[in-house]
């Protein structure tokens, strides 16, 4: 009977010691194929910071987003990224390669960050959003490094997508269409944040 006792807790105790099964990580649509977007000019935002190549905005939408009074609605990818720069003789984005790079140079973007303002951090550069029908897996994710080329054939802007993320997994990503460009320049200075609205 002892035996028998001995063994039973022997087997529970394995049992209890058996590892965690690994957790199966949730995958992101590595190569988005972007369906719309947009960009917005705002000029020589940065000239007070002695940087005077022009600064663009770039916003493109995969899947069945869209923007319904300023809320972002529907899933897909959104990607965005707040400073591309630009020369200063250019007010649409033109062609060429563009680097993630905190210079301000012609054909740079800055890389998604946070940066501190009083007690709160808000969201700069450039940003990945994954809008999933399951809203547990719906998040933000910063573009921390890589590239991007544009082409213009005749009024179609293409974009090829070269990132990787700050979880270090990377994301490619294309959009072939016209690219509306909407003039910004004449707003106050400060007000140039992306007013969509996300319900991460």
């Amino acid at each position: 009977m002892k035996k028998t006792l001995y063994f039973l807790i022997a087997v529970l105790y394995f049992v209890s010691c058996k590892p965690d099964e690994p957790k199966v990580k949730y995958v992101y649509e590595p190569n988005p194929h972007y369906k719309w977007g947009y960009a917005e000019f705002y000029g020589a935002f940065y000239d007070e910071y002695n940087i005077n190549n022009n600064v663009l905005s770039l916003s493109l939408f995969s899947d069945s987003l869209e923007v319904k009074d300023g809320n972002l609605t529907g899933l897909g990818q959104y990607l965005y990224i707040e400073d591309i720069f630009v020369p200063s003789n250019d007010t649409i984005l033109p062609e060429g390669k563009y680097v993630s790079d905190s210079t301000g140079k012609a054909f740079t973007f800055y890389p998604g960050d946070q940066f501190p303002v009083d007690e709160f951090k808000i969201d700069v550069g450039a940003f990945m959003y994954y809008i999933e029908k399951n809203k547990s897996f719906t998040a933000m994710k910063q573009v921390s490094r890589g590239s991007f080329t544009v082409k213009i054939t005749d009024s179609a802007h293409t974009i090829d997508c070269d990132f990787v993320l700050s979880d270090s997994t990377k994301v490619t990503g294309s959009f072939t269409d016209t690219l509306p460009h909407f003039d910004f320049t004449s707003h106050p200075a400060g007000v140039k944040r992306h007013k969509i609205k996300l319900a991460l």
